[in-house]
């Protein structure tokens, strides 16, 4: 019986490092060259990375994996993006156990961790920033992210929380010339009104009280790198002002300072806002809208994405196995169904942070619909109320289900279903289902348990910001 390849994980991120697998990057030691074997990323070959997170899998991403884990007992091959790793051992001291395996890994050296390699890879390669999803989408936003990757225009990023916003805002400063300069990334949100312009725009002594000395602000500091605005759509009004004199004079002035300063960085924004409808609100100038959005890109929601669900959650299970010590586990049918009928109001986001908890409950290695907790499990000795053929019959099944265990509630059935109410009535009128028909009893089992567990998980329904 062959061999199978093993599978492939990316960690694209610097605070996967840091903190989700850290512990992961600590156990790993120096691997011992095997014969036959390539150990080093570089000597594999050109071509074989683009097909890595490809949707169509061609068998180089297999071929990729087993030439590396050749002779070795190992069951996933963790790719590291460079970028994370001179992001995070720029800050780590010398003597850092993590920064050391960090620095090994820069060098090309391919470490050994149980049931697992780790090597480096430059995230120029355009799957490498970690975008997963079918590739014959996916190649022309990343087509149209190297044309802007060298040029100054701003870019705005538009989508729903979740979808991947800020992992295209890596993508868009190291597919380009300022991939060796700093990325600061800015939650505008998080941060009060009382320091926001400081904290961008940087102050000057005196400018107000506390302020004992010069400061640069986050878009002095950048230097020639990236600054990314996140949720730039909650910044003030003042703060809005200044940010449309930056960006047309390309220099910034500290608070407080009679001087200004070339600007040099680019500037990268994300909002989840409908800024055009936020525009007629007056809650954001026209005339920023315009100019941040000399390069626009709409990322869409995960529902409009059905056919990426599965290879996503497959990837996640993987890593979430990876990172709690419980490699391998796979999605069972039935857990498949269930995941292909959520619409996942909370995108990417939602769906990893489901499959990291049920992998981490799961008491078999292999993830059920029960595991989910999305939608209530069938029970084993109730009859079908239809035929599962369908991901609308199944979510139809599943609803009636839920209303019937919660005697017809539609709060705690929308409970249940992971759902707000307003959304599970849209599905009751897309079923055609009525409180007068098919409620007639509750259904004791995974229901009424659910119901009894109190309110929904929180990586359930629709997050703010």
């Amino acid at each position: 019986m062959p061999e199978l390849s093993p599978i492939v994980i990316p960690l694209c991120s610097s605070h996967e490092l840091r903190w989700d697998f850290r512990d992961v990057l600590l156990r790993a030691a120096p691997a011992a060259p095997a014969a036959g074997a390539t150990v080093r990323w570089e000597e594999l070959p050109a071509g074989t990375v683009e097909s890595l997170w490809s949707r169509n899998r061609s068998p180089t991403a297999g071929d990729v994996a087993s030439r590396v884990a050749h002779g070795r007992d190992a069951r996933a091959v963790v790719l590291v993006a460079r970028s994370a790793i001179e992001e995070v051992t720029a800050e780590l001291p010398a003597a850092d156990a993590l920064g050391a395996n960090l620095r090994r890994l820069s060098r090309g050296d391919v470490l050994q961790s149980p049931g697992c390699l780790l090597l480096a890879l430059d995230d120029r390669c355009h799957p490498c920033v970690g975008w997963v999803g079918d590739w014959t989408e996916t190649a022309p936003l990343f087509e149209r992210l190297a044309r802007l990757a060298d040029q100054t225009l701003p870019v705005l990023i538009r989508g729903e929380t979740g979808t991947g916003k800020e992992m295209i805002a890596r993508a868009v400063h190291v597919l380009g010339r300022r991939r060796d300069q700093p990325f600061l990334a800015i939650n505008c949100a998080e941060l009060p009104d009382s320091i926001l312009e400081s904290e961008l725009f940087g102050h000057s002594r005196g400018a107000y009280t506390g302020a004992v000395g010069d400061r640069p602000g986050q878009f002095e500091a950048a230097g020639d790198g990236t600054v990314f605005l996140d949720e730039v759509g909650e910044l003030p009004q003042p703060a809005q002002a200044k940010l449309l004199r930056l960006l047309e004079e390309r220099r910034v002035r500290r608070l407080g300072s009679s001087q200004s300063r070339a600007l040099a960085c680019r500037i990268v924004a994300a909002t989840n806002r409908d800024l055009p409808k936020e525009i007629e609100r007056g809650r954001f100038r026209a005339d920023l809208f315009y100019r941040l959005r000399g390069s626009e890109l709409v990322l869409r929601a995960l529902r409009e994405r059905q056919g990426d669900v599965l290879t996503l959650a497959e990837l996640f299970a993987a890593r979430a196995a990876l990172r709690f010590g419980r490699f391998p586990v796979q999605l069972g049918e039935d857990a498949k169904l269930v995941l292909a009928a959520h619409d996942w109001p909370g995108n990417i986001r939602e769906l990893r942070q489901a499959i990291e908890v049920c992998v981490l409950s799961a008491s078999t290695e292999r993830i059920s619909s029960r595991d989910l907790g999305l939608l209530p499990a069938s029970d084993a000795q109730a009859p079908a109320v239809e035929p599962l053929l369908t991901a609308s019959a199944v979510e139809r099944a599943h609803i009636l289900r839920a209303l019937a265990s919660t005697a017809g509630n539609k709060m705690a059935a929308a409970r249940i279903l992971g759902l707000t109410r307003q959304s599970l009535h849209r599905r009751m009128l897309r079923h055609g289902i009525s409180l007068g028909a098919g409620i007639v009893r509750p259904v004791t089992g995974v229901c009424s348990e659910t119901v009894a567990r109190g309110p929904r998980p929180p990586w359930c329904g629709r997050e703010g910001g």
